[in-house]
């Protein structure tokens, strides 16, 4: 039996969505899916969406500027408890996909797969791309996108992407048993030319303010093919998944460092972090919220940490793949 997204989940697509003819020059689900990664750094626009969670439905209210392959962007809830997310990320961090912790969780920033390396898909066949024809979403025309997964240690994706500009007006997480686990849709959305100034500051004086620059702290790690960063590495990790970004910086009053790897199969990807810590700042086990899953062990003193949108099986081979070489 094929495993992934049920067929049914595949019927109810093509039945939702008009065909479009196959002509000569039509670009390929992977063309879609790499139109989209840029688009998210190079388009500016206003608009409202839902996020769906399980049994969670929020409304946020976005206002995003891209800025020299950057973006900065203002977020406010309309549904429960009000917040208002004020965020920056500077254009290597937008590439690398990276996320804040405050811009995430119900109410946060949309959980879009910025910077994801589409083209890590031609090294594996992981996922089977397949382009269901035309829709609407926000009353707009859109590309509807399906990668199903091909195995359980990595969930399905289904975007509906605007014609114009391969933004994601839909995008969907399936469990390998085609349960939703996440769905987010515009309700209506606005294309700017310019963003005001005034658009993209905070309205209340609780406004959370992000900033995520590669250059805050951090310093360009001494990466080698055998023994890592400082030692650390990754060996035998799930099928498709590679280490795509790494980064080090130092906290605390002494100074000591905490690593960040980001690993990816090409949509999904996986943050490790790797700390010093003895005693009760040692934590052992795995958590989950949603379609985020959670796993830490300690290693040589170290705490380390994987999270990602992936299946908690995925989570645990990636923990499992660290590495530590002493004396590096």
């Amino acid at each position: 039996m094929r495993r992934g997204l049920p067929f049914v989940l595949v019927a109810a697509a093509a039945l939702c969505c008009v065909p479009l003819p196959v002509l000569a020059g039509d670009q390929s689900p992977a063309d879609w899916l790499q139109r989209m990664t840029s688009s998210l750094h190079s388009e500016s626009y206003q608009g409202t969406f839902v996020l769906q969670r399980e049994d969670r439905l929020d409304a946020i209210r976005v206002v995003h500027a891209a800025e020299n392959g950057g973006y900065r962007e203002r977020l406010e809830t309309l549904t429960g408890t009000h917040r208002e997310i004020v965020r920056s990320v500077d254009r290597l961090s937008a590439l690398k996909g990276a996320r804040a912790a405050a811009g995430e969780g119900a109410g946060g920033a949309p959980h879009w797969p910025a910077g994801a390396p589409v083209f890590l898909l031609e090294h594996h066949d992981q996922y089977a791309l397949e382009d269901m024809g035309v829709d609407r979403v926000a009353g707009l025309e859109c590309r509807m996108i399906l990668a199903r997964a091909r195995d359980m240690l990595r969930y399905s994706h289904r975007y509906c992407l605007h014609t114009a500009t391969a933004l994601p007006l839909l995008s969907e997480l399936y469990d390998g048993h085609g349960a939703l686990l996440e769905r987010l849709a515009f309700t209506d959305l606005e294309r700017l030319d310019e963003v005001a100034e005034t658009a993209l500051e905070a309205t209340r004086e609780d406004a959370e303010h992000v900033e995520v620059r590669a250059d805050h702290g951090h310093k360009k790690p001494d990466w080698d093919e055998q023994t890592g960063m400082d030692g650390w590495g990754f060996a035998n990790l799930p099928d498709g998944f590679t280490a795509i970004a790494a980064s080090e910086r130092r906290v605390g009053d002494d100074q000591d460092s905490l690593r960040h790897f980001v690993l990816s199969d090409g949509l999904a990807s996986v943050s490790v972090y790797i700390e010093k810590a003895s005693g009760e700042q040692m934590f052992e086990g795995t958590t989950r919220a949603g379609a985020t899953h959670g796993a830490a062990r300690s290693i040589a003193g170290h705490q380390v940490t994987a999270v990602g949108d992936v299946p908690q099986a995925t989570v645990r081979g990636v923990l499992d793949a660290v590495v530590h070489h002493p004396g590096n």
